[in-house]
């Protein structure tokens, strides 16, 4: 994808409108899909989306080619999406999609389950949700450029512009801030031993 979007760069650069438009559609549902994670909301996702392709198109020419063009991207989405919640200063739970609209959902493997199980996993994936939401959003950020835009941590450096130490901190930190999130629902009971699963 990065081969892509540099070749598409470059010729946007030199004024090529298709070359742009493809690289638009070559990234619009990962951003969107980020956006709707970090807002909860689809218009808000929608119209943040809008306004990353205006800045990345303003700001084209200043693009290091040499760079990746992902963590640059994502960064103009991040503070974009941060931005909007602190002027909002209220975070909307997410609304799970269920992935008919192309937007990633929580997934497990799973075997033909029962009714029971799969009005319990829909419960969970829910919580999770919840939870997630309840992050504050550079703990999200990080949560989501991680495991549902699976970026290495090398991009989520770049793209939070912090270094890689910080970045696996952040996600340690994230990670048990979920975890306790999901204690508080009941999902998890901690024990001595461990942390174990408790879906009473």
């Amino acid at each position: 994808m990065e081969f892509t979007a540099r070749a598409l760069i470059k010729r946007a650069k030199q004024g090529d409108t298709h070359a742009f438009a493809e690289l638009v559609e070559t990234y619009k549902d990962k951003i969107y899909c980020f956006l709707y994670r970090m807002t909860g909301n689809r218009e808000d996702a929608y119209d943040l989306a809008q306004e990353v392709f205006l800045r990345v198109y303003n700001n084209l020419h200043a693009f290091d080619e040499t760079m990746r063009f992902s963590p640059w991207i994502y960064r103009i989405a991040q503070n974009l999406a941060v931005d909007h919640l602190r002027k909002r200063r209220n975070l909307l739970y997410l609304d799970e999609p269920t992935g008919d609209d192309g937007v990633m959902s929580w997934q497990v493997e799973s075997s033909e389950p029962g009714p029971e199980a799969v009005v319990e996993f829909e419960d969970f994936r829910g919580s999770v949700a919840e939870a997630l939401n309840q992050l504050s959003p550079m703990y999200k950020a990080v949560m989501l450029l991680r495991f549902v835009q699976e970026l290495p941590y090398e991009d989520i450096a770049r793209t939070l512009d912090l270094p890689l130490t910080t970045v696996k901190t952040r996600l340690y930190r994230a990670r048990e801030a979920l975890r306790k999130n999901l204690i508080k629902q009941g999902y998890f009971e901690a024990s001595q031993g461990g942390t174990k699963i408790g879906l009473s």
